[in-house]
């Protein structure tokens, strides 16, 4: 696999409006976690929220994913953010065999502390299991040349995706699961669509 420079990225990018799709699951995601720690809604049963808004945005777009959170591969302890499964599948268990899955996504709001290890790690596993399983890192909004972004060249393999939706500036003052502050970069132009939100639904549908 070629690995896009920087430079070449950073072409294809523009700045994020409010228009966009991207800037609605930024405020979702916000409403989503604000939602959850109002009501004390337990993660387990409804799922993280930038995994809630991920897959809600995905299954409008006709995919078959799974509906409950930390569904997990037969041969594997693992306990997967979202998987996307082949046509007539029931979405709604909790384990699955191998051969009813096309794709493994982890959903990651953004890179907290140097995360690339483990995933790599649980997506070795994973690989083990079933050569015909593909992967995909979803990472809602990330600083380029953070030191622990995400990137497709440490998780150092070619079946291992990684889509970074919205580029940010900074860390924004109040977090990323505050409403005002999602405003706020906004109207400071401090945020820039990547389009890679698109390429993942390509890759999905492939």
């Amino acid at each position: 696999m070629k690995f896009l420079s920087k430079d070449i990225r950073l072409e294809s990018m523009s700045l994020l409006t409010e228009k966009d799709e991207e800037f609605q699951m930024l405020i979702e995601v916000a409403e989503e976690y604000s939602r959850q720690k109002s009501e004390k809604t337990p993660q387990t049963k409804s799922g993280k929220a930038t995994e809630i808004v991920i897959r809600n945005h995905l299954l409008k777009r006709g995919f078959n994913l799974t509906l409950n959170p930390n569904v997990k591969i037969q041969g594997s302890e693992i306990r997967n953010d979202l998987l996307l499964l082949k046509p007539k599948v029931n979405p709604s268990k909790l384990m699955y065999a191998p051969n009813e899955v096309d794709v493994v996504l982890e959903i990651k709001n953004n890179a907290v502390g140097d995360q690339s290890m483990g995933i790599k790690i649980n997506l070795d596993e994973l690989s083990r299991i079933s050569e015909n399983l593909s992967f995909a890192v979803v990472v809602l909004s990330e600083r380029k040349g953070y030191t622990h972004e995400i990137t497709e060249e440490k998780l150092r393999n070619k079946k291992y995706r990684v889509f970074t939706l919205v580029s940010r500036k900074e860390y924004p003052k109040g977090g990323l699961y505050l409403k005002d502050a999602v405003m706020e970069m906004l109207r400071k132009k401090e945020m820039t669509k990547t389009r890679e939100w698109d390429k993942l639904i390509e890759y999905l549908k492939v």
